[in-house]
């Protein structure tokens, strides 16, 4: 759209008296003076362009209550954007902003407010003036830390910071207690103020992909938290105190250092999803069977020589994964598991497999591949329901002829096996 064309519309516009105007997706590089005529605008959608800035008279659209400029190339946001006291939502994402403008403190009614895909290196102290936003949305940026103003931002329930370079929380953070989501993956954190104790209505935490070494023992205050992400940290232990989040239904501690796990996980009983691969363990903590509502649970790539009997008292799993581990035989038990659809033993030293495992007729997916097998169990021929069974790189000589149907349905990979003609 040429300057001619979209002069032409904002003109109709201010004749019209319009409310709202959608300029997106024009390949427009530059806004008139004229902008700043359209006094009753409510919503003004720019998003999609080339602009490089805002021309400062967009400071009198005084009664806009949402501005969308995302996907542009600004530099930066004239401090008149703080005329604007009746925005409600302001979305600069997918631009070039290095900062915000202090005047952005004036507005006091924004609810939410989207910057992320910038090179946003700090905030200013003036945030703390918006006291009815609700979401910030802040990922992918070049933030090193939060201004203590953040603690006086009262009404906020969610707040996204993934991927930015902040290496330590302000304690005033603590003070967010109506905070329900925060979003803390791919940053410098090297730990966690113990303030985040008193987000008594916080329901997720993500932390995943920072150098944590260790959770404060004030995460016992999370009473309300559902989902805990600390997945690919330095954690080598999971403090007692997370025994504490009875409400917990998925815990994620994958790629870390854990050498065993706090037997206060055991109060867990509301897990449904417990993710522990890519750790040091060596075992299971007496009690876990108490889980009795957990129907994921992996352990790939840990340190199991053997599995605990307990284990299997799990009945609802639906997904096991036990690869990549040390284990040189299964307990009898393992035919308990009788709900499981995927099961993974691949890369482990089995020998054998126990006769219960052909209890477990509701398994799709069973991945034995790279052990020690010299046989496997005739009754695996109860698994009619098998879609895929993988045995490649064993030491298997034979097939037991009551999978001689799988076999014909070639559902069964044999590959790298001294099967005999």
């Amino acid at each position: 759209m040429d300057q001619t064309e979209l002069s032409a519309i904002i003109g109709k516009a201010r004749g019209d008296g319009s409310d709202t105007l959608d300029l997106s997706q024009e390949e427009l590089e530059s806004l008139p003076a004229s902008i700043g005529d359209l006094v009753n605008l409510v919503e003004l959608d720019l998003s999609g362009n080339r602009l490089t800035k805002l021309p400062p008279e967009i400071g009198n659209l005084t009664r806009l209550a949402r501005l969308n400029v995302r996907n542009n190339q600004l530099m930066e946001l004239p401090p008149e954007i703080g005329n604007l006291v009746e925005l409600t939502g302001l979305f600069v994402q997918e631009n070039q902003l290095s900062s915000l403008p202090s005047q952005i403190g004036n507005l006091t009614r924004l609810r939410r407010l989207n910057s992320s895909n910038n090179q946003l290196t700090r905030l200013p102290p003036e945030l703390g003036n918006l006291t009815s936003l609700a979401w910030l949305f802040l990922p992918d940026n070049s933030l090193v830390e939060l201004p203590p103003e953040i603690g006086s931002l009262a009404a906020l329930t969610e707040i996204f910071l993934q991927g930015n370079q902040i290496d330590s929380l302000p304690p005033e953070i603590g003070s967010l207690t109506g905070l329900k989501e925060l979003h803390l993956d791919r940053n410098e954190l090297a730990g966690v103020t113990p303030e985040i104790g008193h987000l008594s209505s916080l329901t997720v935490l993500y932390l995943r992909e920072n150098h944590i070494s260790a959770l404060p023992p004030e995460i016992a205050g999370l009473s309300s938290l559902n989902w805990l992400y600390v997945g690919g940290n330095r954690l080598t232990e999971l403090p007692p105190e997370i025994g504490s989040l009875t409400d917990l239904t998925g815990l994620y501690a994958e790629d870390n250092q854990l050498t065993g796990l706090p037997t206060q996980i055991c109060n867990l009983t509301r897990l449904v999803w417990l993710y522990l691969e890519g750790n040091k363990l060596t075992g299971m903590p007496a009690g876990i069977h108490r889980l009795t509502n957990l129907i994921q649970l992996n352990l790939r790539s840990n340190l199991l020589s053997e599995l605990s009997p307990e284990v299997c008292g799990l009945v609802r799993l639906v997904f096991l994964d036990l690869a990549g581990n040390r284990l040189t035989s299964l307990p009898q038990e393992m035919g308990a598991l009788t709900a499981l659809n995927e099961l993974h033993l691949n890369d482990n030293q089995l020998r054998s497999l126990p006769l219960e495992i052909g209890d477990l007729t509701e398994l799709i997916d069973l991945f034995v591949s790279n052990n020690r097998l010299t046989r496997i169990p005739e009754t695996m021929g109860n698994m009619t329901g098998l879609e895929r069974l993988f045995l490649s790189d064993n030491l298997l000589t034979s097939v037991p002829p009551e999978l001689d149907d799988m076999v014909s349905r070639e559902i069964v990979l044999l590959s790298g096996n001294p099967l005999s003609d």
